[in-house]
């Protein structure tokens, strides 16, 4: 009897060590939520409180955060540091790169050329106003988002996701980094995918790259769009400067479109109000980028719960676009 007592406790103790473990084990890579654009809010409200003005040290410790999280998400990340000449004034920043390679092989003919590549990206730093929760946290929420989310599928293409640097001084990261790519690197980039400024305004747009005018990137988003019965419209040409369905040209992904790389540019604002060129967000309020109210308890305050409909919608549009992708 009273060895199967000890033998009871050695039970008892072995099956409360491992119940010990096992959470842990668990923590560290929790469950995505079933609800999209719940880890991508969560990345905001943390990005939102570093002043990563452009060129900055603070801009640069946001850089090794975004490292950080990418690093928690299973990805190898390198950063990419540049220097620009501003004023007179020599600044130095970096963008966070990271690239991940096709899962599996895409089903192509004997004579097919080199895997395909997809570029994902938004810029992190933010001007010296505001915490730049919608210009540019939210794009940054969104992409680790879907990193995340499709890190779990096997891939018939490459992906490289880009924290682009000082993109509110002259879209100097992604000047950097398109001049820096290899020319075999833009002929295989068949989309770059750009979020940036997603949480305040009226309405959902996607636009096409203003300078190649190659579409297909915009109109397969749209596609997914009404089949999942998401917002995401095109912004409807009322202003002449800036034709229907396509980039004003004013974020990272005018680089890689004058790249001549297909491109699809996701943003939230209002096209159809004051001077009809995107500028003004909402119709109520105004713009909230480069104010004292782009910072996310304000925008909570003032139009509650729209943050986290923006969020879902372009995470889910893009992630059904990257899942069913086959090049």
């Amino acid at each position: 009897m009273l060895k199967g007592k000890r033998v009871l406790a050695l039970l008892l103790a072995t099956a409360m060590a491992f119940s010990m473990v096992v959470p842990t084990a668990v923590a560290v890579k929790p469950l995505l939520p079933n609800e999209m654009g719940v880890r991508a809010y969560s990345y905001i409200q943390e990005l939102s409180e570093i002043p990563r003005v452009s060129g900055s040290a603070a801009e640069a410790e946001a850089a090794y955060v975004i490292k950080g999280w990418f690093e928690e998400l299973g990805y190898s990340v390198d950063i990419q540091p540049f220097s620009y000449v501003r004023g007179g004034v020599t600044y130095d920043s970096q963008n966070v790169v990271v690239n991940s390679p096709a899962g599996r092989p895409a089903p192509r003919g004997p004579k097919a050329g080199p895997t395909p590549l997809v570029i994902v990206g938004a810029h992190y730093d933010k001007v010296p106003v505001g915490k730049g929760s919608d210009d540019n946290a939210s794009g940054v929420g969104v992409m680790l988002e879907l990193a995340e989310r499709i890190s779990r599928y096997p891939l018939p293409y490459d992906v490289t996701f880009i924290a682009f640097g000082a993109e509110e001084v002259g879209l100097r990261g992604a000047r950097h980094y398109v001049r820096e790519m290899d020319e075999a690197d833009i002929e295989r980039a068949i989309a770059m995918i750009n979020f940036d400024s997603l949480i305040t305004g009226d309405k959902l747009y996607v636009h096409a790259g203003q300078s190649n005018r190659i579409t297909w990137v915009r109109d397969e988003m749209l596609k997914y769009a009404e089949r999942h019965k998401l917002p995401i419209e095109m912004q409807p040409g009322l202003n002449p400067a800036y034709p229907a369905g396509f980039s004003p040209g004013f974020s990272d992904v005018a680089i890689f479109d004058q790249a001549g790389i297909p491109v699809a540019a996701f943003e939230s604002t209002n096209w159809e109000i004051d001077d009809m060129d995107g500028y003004t967000q909402t119709e109520e309020f105004g713009s909230f980028w480069h104010t004292e109210n782009d910072d996310l308890e304000i925008i909570e305050e003032l139009i509650p719960g729209r943050p986290m409909v923006r969020l879902e919608a372009y995470t889910k549009v893009t992630y059904e676009f990257m899942r069913h992708l086959k090049p």
